[in-house]
């Protein structure tokens, strides 16, 4: 039997066409889910495209990587089928992944001028901001549920919503308050945009990087689910449009070798990419992607320095930040919120505001290591210690104070 060649162009523009891999009929699709396969060459591509019960995508990764992911739907025999080549690395379930934060009670009050939240503050943010560092010429995408594009702290921060590539959805927001499909509506993306870069403008609350550009990569719902698939597809597409930093504020305990090869193509870019450890609150629950190498891993801690009670743990947490009782942005308004979601962009914003300062992203990640603040947690609690972007900057970060313990309402 001769094998059939296939040219990485071929396989492409089947994929394209939708000209392999449709299927068997959706009376045996219950019987069936959606998979992820990893492959190492244009054979494996063309094995897995061909056995697809539905219309297949590609995810390459091959630029940067020598991995390409066909996502499909595939049967316990094909899967296994695959799993015994050579050209296929791994073959995983396209599971839903869910943001790692949730409601906390917090202090909502009315009040004119600008909330400094004690995050913001305990993290030496506005110390940074005080010597004229905010960010500005930083890009960071925002991996999550999308980003309210009318909110008065982030309108000015976002991209321009006609920029090629600026914002994508891979799940479209649904509802009255919809400007764009990857507007927020679930409240959850706009939360960790602002405490990344909402903007220094005398009202509502401040962000650490209130000068750098945000771009909303909508990957998940209003409920928080959020495909393996697509996030593995906004990854690459920040590496591609060449940003700074990205946020993954979601996780699941299930490993995800899908996600740790976007994982190494964003760094081979020249991107960081910072995740939320995981709220399991327990010893070795850190979840992924975040507990893979590639990533950055924030636990979350509390306005005491303590560790959070919901904050999972483990050698693979990297650096720890606020994350109990978060003050930011949501749909409309402003809202208070617990979990390691929240402390994972206070790490983003302080990795956007090296990169406005000429690190790369290497050395980014390295200096925030360096000069994190150690707040007497064990090191699989908080890795370094408590992210300081005072001192990452190089300014003095004598300043431990806790903002002003309120949040808009």
């Amino acid at each position: 039997m001769v094998k059939q060649q296939w040219s990485r162009r071929d396989v492409l523009k089947s994929a394209a066409a939708g000209a392999l891999g449709i299927g068997v009929g959706a009376a045996v699709h219950d019987r069936m889910d959606e998979y992820i396969v990893g492959t190492v060459d244009d054979d494996g591509i063309a094995a897995a495209a061909s056995v697809s019960d539905i219309q297949h995508a590609l995810i390459d990764l091959t630029d940067l990587t020598s991995m390409t992911l066909v996502y499909g739907m595939f049967s316990k025999a094909r899967r296994d089928s695959l799993r015994s080549r050579d050209d296929v690395a791994f073959v995983q379930r396209d599971r839903r992944l869910h943001h790692v934060g949730g409601a906390a009670g917090g202090i909502e009050q009315d009040g004119a001028g600008q909330t400094l939240p004690w995050g913001i503050d305990r993290v030496d943010a506005d110390v940074a901001h005080d010597e004229g560092a905010t960010g500005d010429g930083a890009d960071v995408g925002v991996i999550d549920g999308g980003i309210d594009d009318d909110h008065p702290d982030l309108e000015g921060s976002l991209a321009d919503p006609d920029g090629d590539g600026a914002h994508r959805a891979w799940e479209e927001c649904s509802g009255d308050g919809c400007n764009y499909p990857w507007s927020d509506d679930g409240g959850h993306g706009s939360h960790v945009a602002g405490t990344v870069a909402a903007e220094d403008d005398d009202s509502g609350v401040v962000g650490v990087a209130p000068d750098a550009t945000l771009h909303a990569l909508k990957v998940c719902g209003a409920t928080g689910g959020c495909r393996t698939s697509a996030i593995a597809e906004a990854i690459r597409h920040a590496a591609d449009q060449g940003w700074d930093v990205m946020n993954l504020s979601l996780g699941s305990p299930q490993e995800s070798p899908a996600l740790q090869a976007a994982g190494e193509y964003a760094l081979e870019a020249g991107v960081l990419p910072v995740a939320a450890a995981g709220n399991r609150g327990q010893p070795d629950s850190v979840g992924f992607p975040a507990a893979y190498e590639e990533f950055l891993a924030v636990s979350a801690t509390t306005v005491e320095d303590g560790l959070a009670r919901f904050s999972s743990r483990g050698p693979e947490v990297d650096i720890a930040a606020p994350g109990a009782g978060v003050c930011s942005a949501d749909v409309g308004g402003y809202q208070t919120l617990d979990g390691t979601s929240m402390a994972s962009p206070h790490v983003a914003g302080a990795a956007a505001q090296l990169a406005a300062d000429g690190y790369a992203h290497d050395e980014a990640r390295q200096r925030l290591l360096d000069t994190a603040e150690d707040i007497g947690l064990e090191e699989n609690e908080g890795g370094a210690g408590l992210v300081d972007v005072a001192a990452a900057l190089g300014y003095d970060s004598g300043d431990d104070g806790t903002g002003d313990g309120s949040c808009p309402s």
